[in-house]
């Protein structure tokens, strides 16, 4: 897997050592990423993050920070030989600050929401596909993680099952939903906003 663009194009990015998990292929990520704009000072939160490699796709590209949530210490530790690589070739008006790694179970808001620097800009999430639907409910029933992400616009990678994309409609913490599909991969995209069920 290597960084698409940016700065650190065509950097080799160590491979998750779980060979079950399913990272966003490169043609979806590449398509995704380009559809997106320019990430120049953009704000990055990156839930169950795997690799680290949308964020650091995106701090390639220009964003100002990344922070990379992550339950598995496995997981974890490949994050943080990615950031080295990252790192490594960071041209120099880049702070070592930008990359932060947080080995947390992404409900756990409390735990991890305090080392965000301001609110991000962009939410990406990928969560394992059995968990999801479940992941997406509970996590926008978060009052602590609404407000501190109101207007940030989330990424969210949807299941391969058929049927799938109903589980994520209608979520009154979120508007503008739209769902966008970069080959066989299909993400929702949508603003955070607070709710008055909250």
């Amino acid at each position: 897997m290597n960084i698409i663009s940016g700065f650190a194009r065509n950097l080799t990015l160590a491979d998750l050592p779980d060979s079950e998990i399913r990272p966003t292929s490169g043609r979806a990520r590449k398509a995704l990423f380009d559809s997106l704009g320019d990430f120049r000072d953009k704000k990055v939160l990156d839930l169950c993050s795997g690799s680290g490699a949308l964020a650091l796709e995106a701090v390639s590209r220009g964003a100002q920070w990344a922070v990379m949530i992550e339950k598995s210490p496995a997981h974890t530790a490949c994050i943080q030989e990615n950031c080295r690589r990252l790192r490594n070739v960071m041209p120099p008006e880049y702070a070592a600050g930008d990359l932060t790694v947080v080995q947390s179970d992404i409900l756990d808001v409390r735990s991890w929401i305090i080392r965000l620097q301001s609110p991000p800009d962009l939410i990406f999430s990928d969560p394992p596909y059995p968990v999801s639907a479940e992941l997406f409910r509970k996590l926008l029933s978060d009052k602590k993680f609404c407000s501190g992400c109101a207007g940030a616009k989330l990424i969210w990678e949807i299941p391969d099952s058929r049927g799938a994309m109903g589980e994520f409609i209608n979520n009154p913490a979120l508007e503008q939903m739209q769902f966008r599909r970069f080959g066989s991969t299909i993400f929702l995209l949508a603003v955070i906003t607070l709710h008055n069920d909250l």
